[in-house]
């Protein structure tokens, strides 16, 4: 069947759509919603402002598109995991692919008028901190637990250590002397695992 004049084909407004959002992901983070205009993400991803409208016809869903592309894959890797120590892995080896989603996360969610926030905490963050604490209570059955152990502050401290090497490694590295490469950012992740066990169990 003949597409119509002008029309783009299922192929082409994917890769547009794919690309708009992509680019989309990447000035949200570096310079937030407000600082970021439909042109710059249209020259970024090889459209025109009108494409980006066409494929997204208010912020809305441009804003949810983006949360999509960053936790849909994440989420389809946790399912499956049945173990704690997997679940870091997965975490953390998302964020190395998606190096700018903690900026995003900084700028667009943990701020207090992020305007991310409510579409993350109404879709994405009960799945997502529900299953390392599903996770993290399996591990409490097996281990020998410090009293008075607040397995919800627990969790978030281990998201925290493992999201904060990823904020600021050009001061990291200028601070330290090291490279914080990949095999650098594995040592954070493990030592991130090492310190949460240690700290919930009893002495």
């Amino acid at each position: 069947m003949k597409t119509k004049p002008g029309r783009p084909t299922r192929e082409q407004a994917q890769n547009a759509s794919g690309g708009i959002v992509k680019a989309a992901c990447v000035f949200f983070a570096r310079h937030g919603i407000k600082g970021t205009s439909n042109r710059q993400i249209a020259d970024e991803a090889g459209v025109t402002p009108a494409l980006v409208h066409y494929y997204f016809k208010d912020k809305a869903s441009l804003h949810m598109a983006v949360l999509e592309s960053a936790f849909v894959p994440l989420l389809g890797k946790l399912q499956d995991v049945k173990e704690l120590q997997d679940w870091v892995v997965a975490f953390h080896t998302h964020l190395i692919a998606h190096p700018w989603l903690p900026h995003l996360m900084i700028r667009e969610v943990l701020s207090p008028d992020g305007e991310l926030r409510p579409l993350f905490l109404a879709h994405f963050a009960p799945r997502i901190f529900g299953s390392l604490k599903t996770l993290a209570n399996i591990e409490l059955q097996h281990s020998h637990v410090r009293a008075g152990l607040d397995v919800d502050r627990h969790a978030v401290l281990l998201i925290g250590m493992l999201v904060y090497p990823f904020l600021g490694p050009e001061v990291a590295r200028n601070v330290t002397g090291r490279k914080f490469d990949k095999r650098m950012l594995e040592g954070f992740r493990d030592d991130a695992l090492s310190l949460f066990m240690n700290g919930i169990r009893s002495v």
